[in-house]
């Protein structure tokens, strides 16, 4: 094989290779805030059970059995354990001299969830990252970098967590599916929409993976 071909190999598996990882520690940062996020909403729910069982204690129905929540690694220690009780008792105090035992104050004592509830029901109404980024692209007339499509995103929807590591890994996946085209001038490496290519939809990314591992081999034996 010339040299000129196997540099050629090299440079198109180092650069799948980059891309790949990337991916990599995109995927493990979503999946750290998805952990943080569930674990927030379940503290939350733990507080909100404490005070609930107080209020009822406060209330004189005791006729239900209320299994109490499972044990795990991360339970609190014994002093916040005590502090949760100690505010979810004064807290039922203070709703028992304020109001009647009936549900609507049983309701109104447990705003964590509907907080909860609604930031799910936002989280699920967001539009991809990948569709928003070709669709930025494909109303410029100029190629842009990962940085700046980032700062046009955060500026358009700034309610969105956004990075320039994120961003680049997800102009990648469109890159792989050829919908957006990579340039490289110099260092700097500049994506642009591809013409008459449609609108971008987000597939999973466990399956965009083995498609671009596969296109690599491909790519050499041209």
């Amino acid at each position: 094989m010339p040299p000129q071909e196997t540099t050629t190999l090299k440079s198109q598996y180092a650069d799948k290779v980059t891309a790949d990882l990337e991916l990599n520690t995109a995927e493990q940062e979503r999946i750290r805030d998805e952990i943080a996020s569930l674990q927030e909403r379940l503290t939350a729910l733990e507080q909100d059970h404490e005070l609930l069982i107080g209020m009822r204690a406060a209330l004189g129905d005791t006729t239900v059995v209320v299994p109490g929540p499972r044990a795990d690694k991360k339970a609190p220690t014994s002093a916040r354990a005590k502090g949760k009780k100690a505010a979810a008792s004064a807290t039922a105090a203070t709703v028992v001299k304020k109001a009647s035992a009936n549900k609507a104050t049983v309701k109104k004592a447990t705003p964590a969830k509907d907080a909860a509830k609604k930031a799910a029901t936002s989280g699920k109404t967001q539009a991809p990252l990948t569709g928003l980024i070709h669709q930025h692209l494909s109303t410029q007339k100029e190629p842009k970098t990962a940085g700046e499509i980032t700062q046009a995103l955060a500026a358009a929807h700034p309610e969105r967590l956004l990075n320039g590591n994120l961003v680049r890994t997800t102009t990648e996946r469109l890159v792989a599916r050829a919908l957006v085209e990579r340039s490289k001038q110099g260092s700097t490496v500049y994506y642009t929409a591809v013409p008459g290519s449609g609108t971008a939809s987000e597939t999973p990314a466990g399956t965009e993976a083995p498609a671009q591992t596969e296109k690599a081999p491909e790519a050499a034996t041209a």
